[in-house]
């Protein structure tokens, strides 16, 4: 309750450059699509999501959630596995001096982009966002972090107005970088039980405005949390490493 979302505050600087790269990625996959269709098959990262919006739409309906009746715990793990590989490459990849990181949040970008506009040009905006905010109000974010995690890394390593040695750099920003990343770990486990157990059921089964609601819900709680959590337990320690 004051770590992590402390962290994050004072490590504000690299939360804000990973959404804006994610921002410009989006638009970026969102234009791709919107001039070009068939270039959902080069951008989507699951073959699902390479259909037609529509289809897929009639198909989980009809299906209302039997596919994973027998298999939700193992598809939960499989979630939590995937994104938490990429959150922690988004953090690794900030020893590149943060190219890679900044590579990897834009394309997460480009994809969330094309899914979205592909999506909304067919008509299905009530099944994407019951789909996608549940689970994602807190899995994008959580990218996000691994993001920062790695700007800070690289910010280490730039060492850009410090006048220190990068080891005592690295020192420096170790426990940031490490808190950032356990704090991520953990929200993706959350997002991966709610989209397991939650996000993959539509109508009938669920309403819409139902799981529209919980991500809304969602979202106020973890703003809150980041942005106000822990401003009653003292300062920050003091010492810790910037970006800059």
């Amino acid at each position: 309750l004051q770590t992590f979302p402390q962290t994050f505050r004072r490590q504000a600087q690299a939360f804000w450059l990973a959404l804006a790269l994610t921002v410009v990625g989006a638009i970026f996959g969102a234009g791709a699509v919107a001039l070009d269709p068939e270039a959902k098959e080069v951008l989507m990262p699951f073959d699902h999501l390479r259909g037609g919006p529509s289809e897929r739409v009639a198909r989980e309906q009809e299906n209302r959630g039997k596919e994973l009746s027998d298999r939700k715990a193992r598809f939960s793990g499989m979630l939590m596995t995937h994104n938490t590989q990429v959150t922690l490459t988004a953090m690794a990849l900030g020893m590149s001096w943060g190219i890679g990181t900044l590579v990897i949040i834009f394309s997460n970008g480009v994809m969330l982009g094309a899914v979205v506009v592909d999506y909304l040009l067919d008509g299905q905006a009530t099944f994407l966002f019951g789909w996608l905010l549940p689970h994602g109000v807190v899995e994008i974010p959580a990218i996000l972090v691994g993001g920062q995690a790695g700007f800070v890394l690289a910010g280490a390593l730039l060492g850009r107005g410090q006048r220190v040695r990068l080891a005592a750099r690295l020192r420096a920003a170790a426990p940031d970088v490490v808190t950032l990343c356990l704090g991520a770990a953990l929200m993706l486990v959350w997002a991966g039980l709610v989209e397991a157990f939650f996000s993959q059921y539509h109508e009938p089964v669920l309403p819409y405005a139902l799981k529209i609601s919980f991500g809304l819900m969602e979202f106020v709680a973890l703003t809150w949390y980041l942005f106000r959590s822990g401003l009653a337990g003292g300062k920050p320690a003091s010492g810790a490493a910037k970006i800059s």
